[in-house]
């Protein structure tokens, strides 16, 4: 009967280590998404050549859940004019994203609004996405300001965020 207790604590031990980990990174990922639906506040000045010109430290970090899975660049350039494209790229390191990512942002009246969705075939893949300043608003006008992007897998778990300025 010793011996089993011998060998059970130890498993004990590391089960138990096991969730406290798993709880402290759904605490970490619950922080990180509470931070994204916070406003937007600055942005990460970038070129066309994906040349960072100034940072915000908030924008672009990847989740607690794929830190280390996913590397996210930069959206580029940043800011645009009405009219213009930016174009933001991520890079899936083994990450298990299931079947699709969704970009999208929420609007004045807190509606979410889908800008692209992308099939994830492999869990090391470089995915871009395109994003049409238009797609903002129907003129210059109702487009013109900071907004917030958002990323998510296709289990409705944010994987980055950002802001993206409209000229």
């Amino acid at each position: 009967m010793k011996s089993i207790n011998r060998l059970l604590i130890p498993i004990f031990f590391q089960m138990l280590g096991l969730m406290l980990i798993s709880c402290q990174q759904d605490s970490a990922q619950q922080q990180f998404e509470a931070e994204a639906y916070g406003p937007a506040e600055g942005y990460t000045e970038t070129d066309l050549q994906q040349n960072v010109l100034s940072q915000d430290k908030q924008d672009w970090r990847v989740s607690p859940y794929y830190e280390g899975l996913i590397r996210v660049l930069p959206l580029f350039p940043n800011p645009i004019n009405y009219g213009g494209t930016a174009y933001l790229e991520m890079t899936l390191n083994g990450a298990p994203v299931q079947s699709y990512v969704e970009l999208g942002y929420l609007n004045f009246n807190n509606r979410w609004i889908p800008l692209q969705q992308e099939t994830v075939g492999s869990e090391f893949e470089l995915v871009t996405f395109v994003i049409d300043s238009r797609n903002f608003g129907s003129s210059a006008e109702l487009a013109r300001g900071l907004h917030r992007l958002l990323l998510y897998d296709g289990n409705q778990r944010l994987i980055t965020y950002g802001d993206i300025f409209i000229r």
